[in-house]
């Protein structure tokens, strides 16, 4: 992976705040944050949403205001919200670390149970430019994702996921997939990858799950994708086929190092866009619902900015 580093003077963030994250925990982990940057010298807007779509137009008017850094307490569907109004914005995101999976900040390697040491990150300025994707529904709003999209038996996980209200962390991905495995059935899928380009192909086949990645993991530590590189202009592509379910159980394990690439049913390939065709799934990217399919993808090549630590390089 070659990463694209610059160092910026962060002087001004907007603190965009989900209160309900990580169990009601988000505000508290805020105001700590919060805290800590203003002891940099840093000036602080706090912006707490009342919902989804306040929570976005208040970060839109937040980057379209200049602010340094664009900063996100709560888990990825948050950081996802942040992304739709930063991409190709110049202006970066800094995560604190304060939701269910989590999976963009182990990416980036901010701390995790610590918002003074994520804080610090975003104090210290180091940028980096990334890849962003983009899910367009058939005749809806296109939606822009900084980690993996989901399709399949792992959209139906997220979907329980959400609804739940008991355990916490990654406990509740594991519980989800116990829920829904014994009843999900693979479905037929067609997917055009890149079409137009040297490489289209079109593949019709039975799918169980499916990702499309532009960052490693998923669901709380779920390598779908150990291979990803957020900065190639690629799609990591996996999905599973129809396996037994007593070999997908056996084999569940696997996921969480990265270690099911290569195992017989399971298939990888990398693409620049890709058409997915479906009955009755949904899509989810970076934790939260897009659309019933179809819904065609793209790479944004570099149109993400997020803040890391200096160790990164």
């Amino acid at each position: 992976m070659r990463a694209q580093l610059s160092d910026r003077e962060i002087r001004s963030v907007a603190v965009l705040v989900n209160p309900a994250a990580g169990g009601g925990r988000g505000a508290a982990v805020a105001g700590r944050a919060v805290d800590r940057l203003r002891s940099h010298g840093v000036e602080v807007r706090r912006l707490d949403g009342a919902d989804a779509e306040d929570s976005l137009a208040l970060a839109r008017r937040a980057v379209a205001d200049g602010v340094d850094a664009l900063v996100v307490c709560g888990g990825d569907g948050m950081v996802s919200l942040a992304v739709q109004a930063q991409a190709f914005s110049g202006i970066p995101i800094g995560i604190i670390p304060a939701g269910t999976g989590n999976d963009l900040a182990r990416e980036y390697g901010i701390p995790l149970g610590n918002p003074e040491a994520a804080a610090d990150v975003v104090a210290a300025g180091r940028v980096e430019s990334v890849d962003l994707g983009r899910a367009t529904p058939d005749g809806g709003r296109p939606h822009v994702f900084a980690s993996v999209l989901c399709a399949g038996l792992d959209s139906a996980v997220n979907r329980r996921v959400n609804e739940m209200r008991i355990l916490g962390g990654p406990l509740r991905y594991v519980l989800a997939s116990i829920i829904e495995f014994p009843t999900y059935r693979p479905r037929r899928f067609r997917m055009a990858f890149d079409v137009g380009l040297p490489t289209e192909e079109v593949v019709e086949t039975e799918v169980l799950l499916s990702a499309y990645a532009i960052t490693r993991s998923y669901g709380g530590d779920m390598k779908i994708a150990p291979d990803a590189d957020r900065s190639d202009g690629l799609f990591d592509v996996c999905y599973v086929g129809r396996i037994s379910k007593l070999r997908l159980a056996w084999h569940f394990r696997r996921i969480y190092s990265g270690t099911h690439v290569g195992l017989r049913g399971v298939t990888t390939r990398r693409c620049r866009t890709v058409r997915i065709e479906a009955d009755g799934v949904e899509a989810f990217a970076d934790g939260d619902p897009v659309a019933p399919l179809p819904v065609t993808l793209e790479v944004l090549p570099s149109a993400g900015l997020f803040l890391v630590p200096r160790e990164s390089l």
